[in-house]
């Protein structure tokens, strides 16, 4: 019985999740955590601009916590929206943003050494990896990898320190998928 109320509230995370994410595709958000209260459900959405989550006087999140209501049947809902500095490492916004230079005919070649070049630049990196795969250039799929430093691949290191974010780009010739990840050094992480 309790497996049952464990696989259904699991279910229903990721359908808000995903109704999320398509809500917020043109938004800079890094993360967001659901988190189940006594009286209420809260949903902690992790951004560097929160006033575009937000809106105008609060217009947008009035608007999220009703079509939450709504579609998901949840009564107390609470939308919180938290400020996470430009200076933390987010690999799910470098992505997002690479992502979205290559829809306006950018360089992904220089796109992924800027954002490279933007993230060694903090003393609390490893090394970082950038991966485009798709129709870079040409009808044929390719690959290009960008990397700097030093990247764990597997085990229990890569599952604590190794931070990944992903996008997809829409560009005119077809999709390009783009994976970014950071290896953080154990040290900067219990600090922050």
């Amino acid at each position: 019985m309790k497996e049952q109320v464990f696989v259904k509230s699991g279910i229903l995370e990721e359908d808000i999740y995903d109704f999320l994410e398509e809500e917020l595709k043109d938004a800079n958000y890094e993360d967001i955590r659901i988190q189940y209260l006594p009286t209420s459900t809260r949903i902690i959405i992790l951004t560097t601009r929160p006033g575009l989550i937000i809106g105008a006087g609060g217009e947008n999140i009035e608007r999220l916590t009703n079509l939450i209501k709504e579609k998901f049947k949840i009564d107390n809902i609470q939308i919180d929206v938290q400020r996470i500095e430009n200076n933390v490492i987010a690999p799910k916004i470098i992505a997002k943003n690479i992502a979205r230079g290559i829809e306006n005919n950018k360089n992904h070649r220089r796109l992924a050494e800027y954002h490279i070049d933007k993230i060694m630049k903090n003393e609390g990196i490893l090394g970082v990896e950038i991966i485009l795969d798709g129709k870079l250039s040409g009808s044929k799929t390719k690959k290009d990898k960008f990397s700097r430093g030093y990247m764990k691949k597997a085990g229990e290191l890569t599952e604590r320190f190794v931070k990944k974010g992903y996008a997809t780009a829409q560009p005119k010739t077809g999709s390009i998928g783009i994976k970014v990840s950071i290896y953080i050094k154990p040290d900067s992480l219990n600090k922050s």
